[in-house]
């Protein structure tokens, strides 16, 4: 009987042991787990936020919580380790923040499990915890790669999701003068999901100033509202026939003429010789001179495709689309002077290129030949300014002359009287 109640004894004690050890035992489980940004674009870094309970009856720590991605390894790493440390009372919680996590995979992506030092939490599955982590991509084919003036080409542009996304495309001209009139630039793709592919298109009209750039830009815009990333392509569309802008004023070769002006002076006309190629604004004009006639070429208009031009002394008036090339007499002989050709129009700055060639021939001074002495002295005679008075003045410088001459006369006489008579007394 004494042993029986020995034992019993030591039974209870070793309940009581036993149940107030287990009692007294912390328990830790996650109790909500959250994102911050709640979606992020790929190769971004965001942070996860985990709160953890102590669910036990005595206090306790969790040294280290590890988080853990999915099957899919869409984190740059595998795991991401958290020391905590903190001691945590029956009942109460604390949190474990994971920084530094960078997706590297596009997606609605999730988590498979938080390990509390040695213990597997699996409240991020049970609860369906995902970041969406959102990506565009667009790229652009066009119906030809080259148009000529005012003709039209289609291009279209492709969007690959990643994430769950809405996207926004908008096409815009860079140069060249294209346009797509009435379309709207701005098209949208709703509700696309990860992988998805849609395309919009645009009709496009070639411009007349050059090859026809654009920029297509896709925006994505994350299911939450939160996230957002932008992709962009350029494109060319090469113009077979645009004008070919050729920079400033410039000489193809020698040649006299004054220099485009906005002025009416006519200083330093020279004799036009050759050929110049000279850039013009809409009435700016050229001074030469074709065999000593002095003449004049101005540009009246300027349009994106042809160009008027006027010539005189002898007003003449000539539409030139670019290419074309005029021959104009502007002597009474009906043969071609000059030749002026359009080679080009630059419609932004509204200047056209002409080039301009001398085509009758130049003709030289004569050269001055040898004369008598006589015509010589007739030549300096007629030079002479004294000429001009000479009639007004002939009579006044002959009279001292006359005068003279007959004192001169009186004084032989004299003289030959008074020998006369000497000689006769001798006699």
């Amino acid at each position: 009987m004494k042993n029986k109640l020995i034992k019993a004894f030591v039974f209870l004690i070793m309940l009581f042991i036993s149940i107030t050890f287990v009692s007294a035992a912390a328990d830790f489980a996650v109790t909500s787990f959250s994102c911050s940004p709640s979606e992020s674009v790929i190769n971004n870094v965001f942070s996860c936020t985990a709160d953890i309970k102590n669910n036990g009856d005595a206090s306790g720590t969790v040294n280290t919580a590890t988080l853990y991605p999915d099957a899919s390894n869409w984190l740059e790493d595998s795991n991401y380790p958290q020391a905590s440390g903190v001691s945590v009372s029956a009942g109460q919680s604390t949190q474990v923040t994971f920084s530094g996590l960078r997706a590297t995979k596009s997606g609605d992506n999730g988590f498979s499990k938080i390990m509390l030092d040695q213990v597997t939490d699996t409240y991020v599955v049970d609860n369906n915890k995902k970041v969406n982590i959102i990506n565009i991509v667009v790229t652009v084919s066009n119906s030809v790669s080259s148009a000529a003036m005012s003709s039209s080409f289609t291009t279209a542009a492709e969007v690959t999701a990643g994430g769950n996304i809405d996207a926004s495309l908008t096409l815009t001209v860079n140069s060249g003068g294209c346009s797509i009139g009435n379309q709207d630039s701005e098209k949208t793709i709703s509700n696309m999901q990860e992988g998805n592919k849609q395309s919009r298109t645009w009709t496009v009209t070639q411009g007349t100033s050059g090859n026809c750039r654009f920029t297509i830009s896709a925006t994505a815009t994350g299911s939450g509202e939160v996230a957002s990333k932008t992709d962009s392509t350029s494109s060319t569309i090469t113009c077979t026939d645009c004008p070919v802008d050729s920079g400033s004023s410039s000489s193809s070769g020698s040649g006299g003429g004054s220099a485009v002006g906005g002025s009416g002076t006519k200083a330093g006309i020279t004799e036009f010789t050759k050929t110049k190629e000279l850039e013009f604004s809409q009435n700016d004009w050229f001074n030469f001179k074709i065999n000593g006639g002095e003449h004049k070429l101005t540009l009246l208009n300027v349009t994106d495709t042809y160009v008027i031009i006027s010539l005189e002394s002898e007003k003449q008036t000539f539409t030139l689309n670019a290419g074309d090339e005029v021959k104009v007499s502007l002597s009474n002989n009906n043969e071609p002077d000059i030749s002026v050709k359009l080679k080009s129009i630059n419609v932004i700055s509204k200047k056209a290129i002409l080039v301009i060639t001398r085509l009758s021939t130049v003709q030289l001074p004569e050269t001055p030949t040898e004369s008598t002495e006589e015509e010589k002295s007739k030549e300096i005679e007629q030079k002479t300014p004294e000429k001009m008075g000479k009639e007004s003045t002939q009579g006044t410088e002959k009279k001292p002359y006359y005068i003279i001459a007959i004192i001169l006369i009186f004084l032989l006489l004299v003289a030959s009287i008074k020998i006369l008579k000497h000689l006769h007394k001798r006699h």
